[in-house]
């Protein structure tokens, strides 16, 4: 069955609401599982600490509730954790992070324009004209 971030933020909040109904979906339910889209939306609503009501250390929870609520396709799972890597260790923005993350679990490399690429490492391919490859 298909979760969406309200199951994965329940279970990072100690005092959300929904809690307690997810746990018990947790232990009642087999074969719980998202995608990449729910991580997405998690990563961006803890991603500006300063904002954020809860502070979380991302890569562990992260790490945390993949092993709870594994991600479909699974290829993605690798992704969303070099991405919540990314944006604590390089203060990457959450999509960034999660492209960069499926360039590195993919071992690709990426036509680009954005910079921050370089920072964390990724191959990247100039996309503007004032770079060269």
């Amino acid at each position: 069955m298909y979760v969406e971030t309200d199951f994965l933020v329940a279970l990072v909040k100690d005092d959300d609401r929904l809690r307690e109904p997810v746990l018990s979906a947790l232990d009642e339910r087999e074969g719980l599982h998202t995608s990449i889209l729910s991580y997405a939306e998690l990563l961006v609503l803890f991603y500006d600490r300063d904002a954020a009501e809860y502070e979380i250390d991302i890569p562990r929870a992260t790490t945390n509730l993949i092993e709870l609520v594994p991600v479909v396709p699974s290829e993605h799972e690798d992704a969303i954790l070099a991405a919540a890597a990314f944006i604590d260790e390089h203060g990457l923005t959450p999509f960034d992070a999660l492209h960069a993350g499926i360039v590195t679990a993919g071992n690709e490399r990426v036509l680009s324009s954005e910079l921050d690429y370089d920072t964390v490492g990724l191959d990247r391919v100039p996309l503007s004209d004032g770079e060269t490859e």
